[in-house]
């Protein structure tokens, strides 16, 4: 293909686009007014999908971006700028790359966002931040569980951390025994970590192997005493070669029994994890994005600038748009390239700007809990912190969302640092985080021969100066999954 050939590609590609533009609009105001709100609208669900990404999905993200567009680079990988010459080489690398760009542009191009018909670009912008929503992780569908148990943070990490060991079917690929030697943890920590994991959602996950798996999605349906749990139990490898005789005979019953106890195993879920099918949440480790410490008597946010891959434009597409000399078609193509990569990178510099800048009004509202703990957190909503940095409350969410912070009290998520209150006798409020501590301290100390009932337990919140009903006691209670004092008796 002649270099004419490929400029007549380029041209057809932006004439057809242009014709595209006006067959559906009809009058020219009315089109700058639809390419504009298109374009608007486009932008701003990128940004807001860049904002969101979690941690462990930004990598991804990234490396998807750079293959739908070959002028990004990463600063750090080698320039790629080439030096200039009149050989045949030079000229057919130019045409070559040319090329690609076409192809590519081609095969990508995002499907445009109809723009709503109010003219108010807030109201617009509002209703994309309302509307555009996110799936759920793996990760963060286990770590939403976590956030309303009775785990310390020790074992809330242990939990968390053999997510990252498991396979795509939601089992565990290795050994407890050495996943503890990797990661340098006490086994029976993650002994324990795996028993409780067990009982998460979705049924099965963290299991060893697929005859586990399997059972423990029986024994959550209270089917321990079937003839299939029986069969998973002691003829697994006789089940796998499907030898029904063998089985019936091993339990005294009717191959036909047999053969419908296996038709109801079948209707079990060997991979807990399919249902979420964004890959990186599986294998995901909670890699914190920034620390909490102090310094010089001041709690200050360190941003990890390494977790976020830092871009640049390639020399050698900005070489091409020089070559290209009076050709407009080539140079507004290639700038669309590079325009679109700038535009990527300053989205990742913004967000990393707003997760700090929510960070730091975050610290200063909960200097308290950096300095105690948990039982010091104070009542604090997003749109507290919304309105404080002039955002919409909805930004603010997904900043904090999948965004992890390291504490002098472990790593937490940012979304961990919000709550609603409630009053006590001084006037002030007291966040439900802090409500959950001190039910744990209450229970903790209580006699286990003689425990506190619901009612006892909301004479202790009064005698430290917050009021609770016996209903917002059993509330919490259940929430943290303590038992009512008859059944902590004697435990």
């Amino acid at each position: 293909m002649q270099m004419k050939d490929v400029h007549c590609i380029a041209c057809l590609l932006w004439f057809g686009r242009a014709l595209t533009a006006r067959s559906t609009v009809s009058s020219p105001a009315l089109l700058q007014t639809h390419e504009l709100s298109q374009h608007l609208s486009l932008e701003l669900r990128q940004k807001l999908t860049v904002l969101q990404t979690p941690t462990h999905e930004l990598e991804l993200l990234v490396r998807q971006e750079m293959q739908q567009n070959p002028v990004l680079e990463l600063e750090n990988g080698v320039d790629t700028q080439v030096e200039s010459s009149a050989d045949d080489s030079s000229d057919e690398a130019w045409d070559d790359e040319l090329r690609r760009l076409v192809r590519m542009d081609d095969e990508w191009r995002p499907t445009p966002t109809v723009a709503t018909s109010t003219p108010d670009e807030e109201e617009r912008r509002q209703f994309l931040m309302e509307s555009i929503t996110k799936p759920v992780t793996l990760a963060e569908h286990v770590t939403g569980q976590l956030l309303g148990m009775r785990f310390d943070d020790e074992e809330k990490a242990d939990i968390l951390l053999l997510l990252g060991h498991l396979n795509d079917n939601g089992w565990l690929k290795k050994p407890l025994a050495d996943i503890a030697v990797e990661e340098d943890r006490p086994l029976e920590d993650l002994e324990f970590a795996q028993e409780m994991l067990l009982t998460l959602d979705p049924p099965g996950l963290g299991a060893v192997d697929l005859r586990q798996c399997l059972m423990v999605q029986l024994e959550r349906e209270n089917r321990s005493k079937t003839l299939e749990y029986h069969i998973l139990d002691e003829c697994f490898t006789a089940l796998s070669r499907r030898k029904f005789e063998e089985i019936a005979a091993h339990f005294d019953v009717e191959v036909e029994d047999v053969q419908a106890a296996t038709e109801r195993i079948t209707l079990l879920n060997p991979r807990p994890a399919r249902d979420f099918d964004e890959t990186p949440a599986i294998g995901f480790h909670v890699q914190p994005e920034l620390t909490i410490e102090k310094q010089d008597g001041r709690w200050v946010v360190l941003m990890h600038r390494e977790v976020t891959p830092s871009l640049r434009i390639s020399s050698f597409y900005k070489s091409m748009m020089a070559e290209a000399g009076g050709k407009k078609d080539v140079r507004e193509f290639i700038r669309d390239h590079i325009k679109r990569g700038r535009f990527f990178i300053d989205m990742l510099q913004q967000r990393q700007q707003t997760i700090q800048k929510v960070a730091e009004h975050i610290v200063s509202r909960q200097e308290e809990f950096f300095e105690q703990g948990s039982a010091a957190l104070k009542p604090m909503t997003m749109g507290d912190i919304a309105s404080e940095i002039g955002v919409h409350e909805s930004t603010v969410s997904r900043t904090v969302a999948g965004k992890y912070a390291n504490t002098p009290h472990g790593v937490f998520e940012l979304r961990y640092f919000f709550s609603s209150g409630m009053a006590t006798d001084s006037g002030e409020s007291v966040s439900g985080r802090t409500v959950e501590a001190v039910l744990k301290e209450i229970i903790q100390a209580e006699n286990r021969d003689q425990p506190l009932n619901d009612k006892e337990i909301a004479a202790q919140f009064a005698e430290r100066g917050i009021r609770l009903s016996r209903r917002t006691v059993v509330k919490y209670r259940d929430r943290l999954g303590i038992l009512p004092s008859a059944l902590r008796r004697g435990s």
